[in-house]
């Protein structure tokens, strides 16, 4: 089998991060497809918030190189503050000397014909592009969100947007394949290096596994008794704020459209800002006290469930940087059967509900098409035409994890069928 070296901070038992997924499951797959995988990755102690449970769907096969790091914030910073230069491009540039040497040792120990790397965090980038340079072994960078925004966002520093410029750049121009998330950072970032042939952007999407769906389905049917409304993952202030659903459900209840009694609203792992006294003045206010609930962070697993549970999920995503990208979790949000409710602005997760007829899409500042369409979710749930909603089996499918890790062995095997530079 031909070996592809990955190189990615997220990797179980880390599960901050739904980008997680993406790398776990290209490993689970790309056996299938011809192609054996290192990952390089940092020791267990660098990652804040762990599922164990992940670290199971691991392939025997795939052998897991873990290195020793540092993290500017947590071994350098003084009472939480640190120069921000030293966290260029991120604070795991720290990371990257133990990183080199170990991927140098997999290199001259266990040849690769390809070399992945996965961002964010931009360091692992950096790692791959040293690696290339001692090798020059094709190099594939997938790009999972923006390195860097323009017009920059708000702390972003001169000296910051600066270097993130000039690394993209550096990058982009070295690596053989430049691998997005969606089709429109695709787009942005061939736009950004037109100087580079067109063919070697290449949109892979984030996906479901149907093998992680195989223990939850029929698990158990949303409840008759209420309109139970569930969001997975944090939530913030700025960016995915619920009180929007809050004060719509307020106007649909005083407009006679529906019946708060009978919807339940519930956030799991929402984090610190469902805790707050501005969320708990919003859910007071809109007379719903009994009616939304935060629960804590679940594993992996357990959220499956929970989704499955559901009458209808979620979706919030308000900030003007994520117009171009789509949150992994919309897909297994889709592929839990489940009509999707998304407070987003027009952009490409929109597109993708759009394309699988998944459900509803409102801007959140829109409250009264937001209350309209959770009276319209409320009446098909009432009448019992809710299910009918849900996206189509065929859109969805290829979005298949499995698929999505064909697609990238393809990539794969065609820049092994080339000739190496110079």
């Amino acid at each position: 089998m031909r070996h592809a070296l990955f190189v990615a901070y997220h990797y179980p038992p880390e599960s901050s991060s739904s980008g997680v997924l993406r790398t776990l499951k290209h490993t689970r797959y790309l056996g299938r497809f011809g192609w054996r995988v290192t990952v390089l990755t940092l020791n267990r102690e660098a990652y804040d918030v762990t599922d164990a449970r992940l670290e199971d769907q691991i392939p025997p096969a795939v052998r897991v190189v873990r290195t020793r790091f540092l993290d500017v914030k947590r071994h350098v910073a003084l009472r939480g503050r640190y120069p921000s230069f030293l966290a260029i491009p991120d604070r795991w540039l720290g990371w990257w000397p133990w990183a080199v040497a170990a991927g140098g040792r997999v290199l001259k120990d266990d040849p690769v014909d390809v070399i992945y790397s996965t961002s964010p965090h931009a360091t692992a980038h950096l790692i791959a592009l040293s690696l290339v340079r001692r090798s020059r072994v094709r190099w594939v960078a997938d790009f999972r969100d923006p390195w860097y925004e323009d017009p920059p966002e708000p702390g972003t520093t001169r000296l910051g947007q600066f270097a993130a410029r000039r690394l993209e750049r550096l990058v982009a121009r070295r690596a053989d394949r430049i691998v997005a998330s969606t089709v429109r950072l695709r787009d942005m970032l061939a736009a950004r290096y037109p100087a580079k042939p067109r063919e070697e952007f290449v949109a892979i999407p984030n996906g479901y596994d149907e093998e992680d769906f195989s223990g939850v389905d029929g698990l158990s049917m949303p409840s008759s008794d209420e309109l139970l409304i569930v969001h997975a993952g944090s939530i913030s202030e700025s960016f995915r704020d619920p009180r929007p659903m809050f004060e719509a459900v307020r106007r649909g209840a005083e407009a006679g459209l529906l019946d708060p009694s009978r919807i339940r609203l519930r956030f799991l792992g929402g984090g610190p800002f469902g805790e707050s006294a501005e969320m708990n003045e919003a859910v007071k206010r809109a007379g719903l006290m009994e009616r939304v609930e935060f629960l804590p962070r679940v594993s992996y697993e357990a959220s499956l469930a929970e989704l499955s549970r559901a009458s209808v999920l979620l979706l919030l995503q308000a900030s003007r940087d994520t117009v171009d990208l789509v949150p992994a979790k919309l897909f297994e949000y889709l592929r839990a059967r489940r009509p999707v409710l998304a407070l987003v602005p027009m952009g490409a997760t929109a597109e993708v509900l759009h394309d699988t007829g998944g459900g509803w899409v409102v801007n959140p500042a829109d409250i009264g098409g937001l209350r309209d369409t959770i009276a319209a979710a409320y009446h098909a749930w009432t009448s019992g035409t809710l299910n009918s909603l849900t996206a189509k089996s065929t859109a969805l499918e290829q979005f298949s994890r499995e698929r999505l890790a064909a697609t990238l062995a393809g990539q794969f095997d065609a820049l092994v069928g080339l000739r190496h530079p110079a």
